[in-house]
């Protein structure tokens, strides 16, 4: 092989490993996972079965148990909100609560997942489970309507510490499948839409390799596992 064709080769795997070997992890992350006080919980879930339509919103029984976690310490027990410490670990098709509104709609993941947008009666093209369900000006106020302890949104539920891992290993075969049955672009393999999901997760995301094993490191540091299971609301 000549001098150039070793450096094409070279290059082409370089660029070929940036593609594949995606970021993993993040400072903040890691901080939870060294935090020694507090209260903590890690909760896990692959099912969208576990899903139910409340007005223009769409909620998931994990963001709901949530927030009842959250609000159950802080109001019944008077903890400190500094001392709740919260993991989302999704996998398998609840994975899709942790893609941004680009990768729903370039990947039709409404048409999917048969998720229908409240407010187009349509597929959803965009992920219905991030935004605020009440607003920026919702009342802080626990016993008012509609308040943002009430909020299932996961823009909020981050907001109020919770850190969402994404699964890897569940991201990769939903890629291979978009290709495999149509929904990505002509011309776009399975590595490709992987990187393209990867580097557009909700804000505040972080990819994991697996989420199967982030939960026993979450359990080894210290945070109880919730999970939960397959069913409808």
């Amino acid at each position: 092989m000549t001098a150039v064709g070793a450096l094409s080769t070279l290059t082409r795997a370089s660029s070929l490993a940036a593609q594949t070997t995606p970021q993993f992890g993040s400072p903040d992350y890691e901080a939870a996972l060294k935090i020694t006080d507090g209260i903590k919980g890690v909760f896990q879930s692959p099912a969208l079965d576990a899903m139910s339509v409340a007005g223009d919103n769409v909620n998931h029984l994990l963001l709901i148990q949530l927030k009842n976690w959250l609000n159950s310490f802080q109001f019944a027990y008077k903890d400190a909100p500094e001392d709740l410490h919260t993991l989302s670990a999704t996998y398998g098709a609840a994975n899709v609560l942790t893609y941004g509104d680009a990768v729903w709609e370039k990947y039709k993941l409404g048409e999917k997942y048969e998720i229908t947008d409240p407010t187009t009666s349509a597929p959803a093209i965009r992920n219905v489970f991030w935004p605020s369900r009440f607003g920026p000006d919702a009342p802080k106020d626990i016993t008012a309507k509609d308040n943002y302890y009430q909020d299932t949104g996961i823009e909020v539920l981050q907001q109020r510490g919770t850190i969402f891992l994404s699964c890897n290993n569940t991201l990769n075969g939903q890629a291979a499948a978009a290709v495999a049955d149509g929904r990505a672009p002509a011309g776009m393999e399975a590595a490709d839409v992987a990187s393209d999901i990867a580097a557009n997760l909700i804000p505040g995301g972080v990819l994991v390799p697996a989420v199967v094993g982030e939960v026993s490191r979450a359990q080894a540091a210290g945070y109880s596992l919730v999970f939960i299971p397959k069913f409808s609301l």
